[in-house]
């Protein structure tokens, strides 16, 4: 799914998105309002803030609801 579909379903259910080529231990993306803009959580539960897609994050269709 685009990134902007993936968005809008995940905010519906109070999740996050990741993307189908960083399986099978993906990070869990959380866009936020805040000035921290999307929080990454990797798998081993780290936070890090202000997560900057490439070009290529941005263009992908195998986003999907995460988490």
């Amino acid at each position: 799914m685009e990134l902007r579909s993936a968005i809008k379903k995940a905010q519906k259910n109070g999740r996050g998105i990741a993307r189908h080529s960083n399986e099978p231990r993906p990070i869990m993306l959380i866009p936020t309002n805040t000035t921290a803009g999307i929080v990454a959580v990797t798998s081993k539960n780290r936070a890090v803030v202000c997560w900057e897609p490439t070009l290529n994050d941005l263009i992908a269709t195998d986003w999907f609801v995460f988490g």
